[in-house]
């Protein structure tokens, strides 16, 4: 693609931004390649006000715009673009606005809330072939934007509810887009536009979920379609596909796209696709699992807990991303409530050796509920990071056959005793109250040799169960239990404090724990069974 012209960026952001410097060059961690770093907004002072990020290497070379976030409910597009705006580039200019629909983000929707009929798609009210105008404050102040960067690419992240390949429509309505690569064909394009698919497809190994190239072009009145027509522009929508994936692989999917893009203008020297958050933050970063056997309810409320703390940032990761080089990036691991053998299964040993690698290096881990599971010393699927075996197994139940003792049926609310160290660790919240329950491992010590002794910090003070069996093993075991595991810390948690209204403070804490030196509570906790 070297016949695509290079354009400098143009100046001049008076009328229609706030423009605001947000840290200067950067530091040495991007080795060869040096990146300015700034900030603006457009649609300043209203209700679709929203950030755009500028990263400019001080190179010659091209200009990319990308957008996510266009439908409010394909987040995975308006993600990747949030991880993509942390990315370091050698030559050209980088411009990304993360999320244009914000309010329709925020309500989980498609459309502009509250807007009239014709103007509630904000990716059909840019120009068209038979006009120059948009339709809407948003839509035009993001016209306004691209006028006057004139990259010399745009890329448009979205996602579709099936898969283009073996999506089969109903009579009446249209094939999904899902998963597909939609743009004009041209033969200038066209090498680059296989260039992404195979890429992306050498992840995936079911055909019907591959990417197609869609040469149709982009549909009227969409910002790309807007670009290709009046500014000369060339681009693409890059789709990914919501249904039966988690977000992580979705993201991941975009971003292996867009990496091929940066790479094939030479924008880049190395691979971004691994860079999920800003290298330079004093924030504590989190990588949520929610890969095979996580809850997506689960991770979804992990997101938006440590979301709102101010010392904190997130990003979700799959199996494939844990490898040492790709979880470096992260303070603390923390695997989710859903299934923990298909969450250890999934990582397979490879995945459960890089965690072990990263917690005894120095940082940390927090199950819950699952993730408490994973993280015991019990299974031939297990992290092996807490000595803890679970009462698990099968019973034969008389009248009802064979019974797993782990399952103790639906949610329920049970009693919680923070012990004297749980009352430090847990500063302010009361000794005694309820929390959800759901399944969580039931653990005793394993007497590990290899493994130090866990610290409890609260107990069960009531019990559910279903079986006979079950009576009586539930009260007075370790509800929360935290360990060491080489230079590393961990953080075992049965219950869904995450879920209880009250208690919902657990998690930040425990997060801030595990970090080590960053933690604010008690760096040590005296050891206790």
């Amino acid at each position: 693609m070297s016949s695509v012209p290079r354009r400098k960026f143009l100046l001049g952001f008076v009328s229609l931004v706030a423009f605001v410097f947000a840290g200067g060059w950067s530091t040495p961690s991007d080795a060869a390649c040096q990146s300015r770093r700034s900030s603006g907004s457009v649609a300043v002072g209203t209700e679709w006000e929203t950030p755009f990020y500028k990263i400019e290497s001080g190179k010659p070379g091209p200009t990319v715009m990308i957008v996510g976030g266009m439908h409010g409910n394909e987040p995975a597009g308006a993600y990747a673009a949030e991880q993509i705006r942390h990315w370091t580039i050698c030559r050209g200019t980088l411009v990304v606005l993360p999320c244009a629909n914000r309010p329709g983000r925020a309500a989980n929707i498609r459309y502009l809330p509250d807007r009239p009929m014709e103007e509630r798609d904000l990716n059909r009210n840019f120009p068209t072939p038979t006009t120059d105008s948009t339709r809407g404050v948003l839509a035009g102040e993001i016209w306004k934007l691209t006028r006057e960067v004139h990259p010399d690419w745009v890329l448009d992240l979205h996602e579709g509810y099936e898969f283009h390949v073996s999506h089969k429509p109903v009579k009446g309505k249209k094939k999904s887009v899902g998963s597909s690569v939609i743009y004009k064909r041209n033969g200038e394009i066209q090498p680059l536009v296989d260039r992404l698919l195979n890429t992306v497809n050498l992840t995936i190994t079911n055909k019907d979920r591959r990417f197609v190239p869609l040469g149709r072009g982009p549909i009227i009145g969409s910002w790309v379609r807007g670009c290709l027509h009046h500014l000369k522009i060339p681009g693409m929508i890059l789709e990914t596909t919501f249904k039966d994936q988690p977000l992580s692989r979705r993201t991941q999917q975009h971003r292996l796209m867009v990496n091929e893009v940066l790479d094939s203008l030479a924008m880049i020297d190395e691979s971004q696709v691994d860079t999920l958050l800003d290298p330079r933050s004093d924030a504590i970063s989190v990588g949520i699992f929610d890969g095979p056997g996580a809850s997506s309810g689960g991770v979804n409320r992990f997101i938006g807990l440590i979301g709102r703390e101010a010392d904190m940032t997130s990003s979700v990761i799959g199996p494939s991303e844990i490898r040492p080089e790709a979880i470096r990036q992260f303070d603390v691991l923390l695997f989710p409530g859903g299934s923990g053998s298909r969450q250890g299964n999934s990582l397979g040993e490879p995945g459960r050796a890089a965690v072990r690698s990263f917690l005894a290096g120095g940082k940390g881990c927090v199950g819950v509920c699952a993730g408490a599971f994973l993280c015991s010393a019990h299974y031939t699927w297990s992290l092996k990071v807490v000595d803890t075996s679970v009462f698990t197994g099968s019973r034969e139940i008389e009248g009802v056959g064979s019974k797993q003792m782990w399952y103790r049926g639906k949610p329920a609310q049970v009693q919680l005793e923070l012990t004297g160290d749980g009352k430090t660790f847990f500063e302010g919240l009361p000794q005694k109250t309820m929390v959800r329950y759901h399944n969580g491992p039931i653990v005793s010590p394993r007497n590990d040799p290899l493994l130090p002794d866990y610290t409890v910090l609260a107990y069960f003070r009531s019990e559910v169960g279903l079986y006979p069996p079950q009576k009586g093993t539930m009260v007075n075991t370790p509800a929360i239990v935290t360990a060491r595991f080489g230079r590393g810390r961990v953080v075992s948690i049965s219950p869904h404090p995450e879920a209880t209204t009250g208690l919902t403070s657990m998690i930040g804490t425990s997060i801030r724990w595990a970090t080590g030196t960053k933690a604010r509570v008690p760096a040590e906790i005296p050891k206790s069974r």
